[in-house]
C-alpha cells in the first residue's frame, strides 16, 4: 500500500515528459518546416538534374542561340544554298575528321571554334559526319592522309574526306591573319569547309595558271581562290606543254616578260587563242610597272583591250595618302555590271579596291562577234589623274575617268543558242591581295567569284565571308538586353512563386 502513492507519483512525473517528447514531432511548425526543407532540397536537386540533362542534350543537339553580330557559331544561308542540292544523295559520304579526341578539342579556343563549325555541318546536312582519330595512340590511322613519305599529320590537323578523295588542312588554314601584325583577326572555317566539300563533290573544270614569265602563281591569293572554288588548278609552261582542250580558264597573273608569238619556234599566244576558240576564258592581271609585252598586248587588242603606260591616282577616293590605293566605282550598265550588280545593289555596297593600277583602254564597244564593257573605273566626278610611273606624288596629271578593270565577250550561236566566252583584264597585280579578299568590307573577291560563275563554274563559294573577331561582345540592343535579363533572372523565380501560390490556395480550401 505504501508503494502505490510513490508509483503513482512517479507515473505522474513521467507522463508529462513523454507527452512533451511526442508533441515535438507532432508540432505543426516542425511538420511544415520539414516539408518546406524537403521541397527545397527536392527542387534544388531537380534543377541540378534538369541542368545536367539539358546541358547534355544541348551539347549533343547543338542547342544554343548565336547572338554575335558575325554569327560566329552558325553556318550561313550561302553555305546552305550551295550544299542543299546534295542532300539525300546515298552515294555521298563526307567525313570531317579531327586527329584528337573531342575533349582535347574543347581545351583550346582555336580548335573548339573549328570543331563547333564542323558539328554545325553534321547537324545541318545528312551526308556529313564528324569523326575522330587518335594519332598519338594509333599513329597508323594517319597513314592514309600522307601524300608523301615526308608528309606529317599533326593532332591539330583537320581532314575532310569523300571516299578516297580528301583534303588535309592545318589549323591555321581556318583562320585569317592580318598581314601587318601577323595576328589572327577572323575565323574562316566556314569558307574552308564549304569550298573543300565543293571541290570533292561539285564540277571540277580545269583552270591553268601560266608560268615561265615571272608570274605570281603558287602561293598567290587568286591561285588559292580558284582552288577553293573547286577548279582543278594546274600550272603550265606554254613553251613546253599544251593545254587540255576542255579547260575553262587560263590565268596570267602578273607576268614580267612577254609570251612567245608567231615569230618564235613555239607560239604560246596561239595556244591561248586556241583555248578561247574552244569557248575557254582568260584572266589577265598586269602590274603597272611592267613596261612592254608586245605579243600579249597585241593579242588583247584583238579583244578590244589596251593598256596605257601611266599610273592612276585619285587622292579624293583612296585609302592611301598618295592616291594609288583607289576606291573604284562600279559600272551600272552593260556587260560589266553583271559582275558587280549584287554589290552595288546593296544599301551599303562594299568597296572595290584597285591598288597601284594603270589605265585599261577599250578600243571598241562592239566589233563582229565581240563586245567590251567596263567593270570598274575611277570616280565619275573626274577626281582621278594619270601620271607617269616615276612622277612625284604631287605631280599634275590629266584628270578624267579611267577604266581599272574591263571585260570582253565573244558570242557564238550553236543550235540557235548563244554561247559566250570572256576575257577579264585588270591593270593591277594587287586586286586579289589578302586584305581585299574575304573581308566583307571589300568587294574584290566577289567580283572574281562572279567571273568564275560567268566562266561556267556553277558552284562557287561566293558570299561566305570570314567572321571577324574585332567585335567580341554580344550584339544586342538595349531593349534586347533588358528582355534577356528579365527572362534569365525572373523566369525561374516567377515559376517558383506561381507554384507556391497554387499550393497555398489549394491548402486553404482543403
Amino acid at each position: 500500500m505504501n508503494n502505490q502513492p510513490q508509483n503513482a507519483a512517479s507515473s505522474a512525473a513521467y507522463i508529462p515528459s513523454a507527452q512533451k517528447k511526442r508533441s515535438f514531432w507532432k508540432n505543426p511548425k516542425f511538420k511544415f518546416g520539414a516539408t518546406a526543407t524537403a521541397l527545397t532540397i527536392s527542387f534544388v536537386a531537380l534543377v541540378v538534374v534538369i541542368n545536367v540533362i539539358f546541358s547534355a542534350l544541348a551539347t549533343n543537339y547543338l542547342w544554343f542561340v548565336d547572338m554575335t553580330k558575325e554569327k560566329m557559331f552558325n553556318i550561313s544561308d550561302a553555305t546552305r544554298m550551295l550544299l542543299d542540292p546534295f542532300r539525300h544523295k546515298e552515294d555521298l559520304d563526307i567525313r570531317i575528321i579531327f586527329c584528337q579526341d573531342p575533349d582535347k578539342l574543347e581545351e583550346s579556343l582555336e580548335t573548339k571554334l573549328v570543331h563547333n563549325m564542323a558539328q554545325q555541318y553534321a547537324h545541318e546536312f545528312d551526308f556529313i559526319t564528324v569523326d575522330y582519330i587518335d594519332i598519338i595512340k594509333h599513329p597508323a590511322l594517319a597513314n592514309p592522309y600522307k601524300t608523301t613519305t615526308e608528309t606529317t599529320v599533326k593532332t591539330t590537323d583537320v581532314i575532310i574526306e569523300n571516299g578516297s578523295d580528301f583534303r588535309k588542312f592545318a589549323l591555321e588554314a581556318f583562320y585569317t591573319f592580318a598581314r601587318d601584325t601577323g595576328k589572327v583577326f577572323a575565323l574562316n572555317a566556314e569558307f574552308k569547309i564549304t569550298s573543300a566539300i565543293l571541290q570533292m563533290i561539285g564540277d571540277r573544270p580545269i583552270a591553268y595558271f601560266t608560268i615561265g614569265h615571272g608570274e605570281s602563281v603558287e602561293g598567290s591569293k587568286i591561285y588559292e581562290m580558284f582552288q577553293d572554288a573547286g577548279f582543278d588548278v594546274r600550272q603550265i609552261d606554254l613553251s613546253k606543254e599544251d593545254m587540255d582542250s576542255s579547260a575553262k580558264v587560263v590565268v596570267i597573273n602578273n607576268p614580267r616578260t612577254d609570251f612567245l608569238g608567231f615569230k618564235d619556234s613555239v607560239n604560246e599566244i596561239a595556244k591561248i587563242d586556241a583555248l578561247l576558240d574552244n569557248y575557254g576564258n582568260l584572266m589577265v592581271f598586269l602590274d603597272a610597272t611592267v613596261r612592254e609585252l608586245p605579243e600579249l598586248e597585241e593579242f588583247l587588242a584583238e579583244w578590244g583591250i589596251a593598256f596605257d603606260r601611266m599610273l592612276v591616282r585619285d587622292k579624293a577616293n583612296s585609302l592611301s595618302v598618295d592616291g594609288t590605293e583607289i576606291v573604284a566605282e562600279y559600272t551600272r550598265e552593260g556587260l560589266g555590271s553583271s559582275l558587280t550588280k549584287t554589290l552595288w545593289a546593296l544599301e551599303t555596297p562594299p568597296k572595290a579596291i584597285v591598288n597601284y593600277a594603270r589605265p585599261v583602254r577599250l578600243l571598241y564597244d562592239r566589233k563582229d562577234s565581240r563586245d567590251t564593257s567596263v567593270v570598274l573605273q575611277t570616280s565619275s566626278d573626274k577626281t582621278a589623274i594619270a601620271t607617269e610611273l616615276d612622277a612625284p606624288m604631287d605631280a599634275e596629271g590629266v584628270a578624267g575617268v579611267y577604266n581599272l578593270m574591263t571585260i570582253s565577250r565573244e558570242t557564238r550561236m550553236v543550235n540557235n543558242i548563244p554561247i559566250y566566252n570572256y576575257v577579264l583584264v585588270a591593270g593591277t597585280k594587287s586586286f586579289t591581295d589578302d586584305k581585299y579578299v574575304g573581308n566583307p568590307a571589300y568587294g574584290n573577291g566577289d567580283i572574281i567569284y562572279a567571273a568564275m560563275k560567268a566562266f561556267g563554274k556553277e558552284t562557287v563559294p561566293i558570299d561566305i565571308d570570314f567572321k571577324v573577331f574585332d567585335q567580341t561582345a554580344l550584339d544586342l540592343t538595349t531593349a534586347e538586353a533588358n528582355t534577356w535579363s528579365i527572362l534569365l533572372t525572373a523566369f525561374l523565380p516567377a515559376c517558383v512563386l506561381v507554384a507556391g501560390c497554387v499550393v497555398y490556395l489549394r491548402r486553404r480550401h482543403l
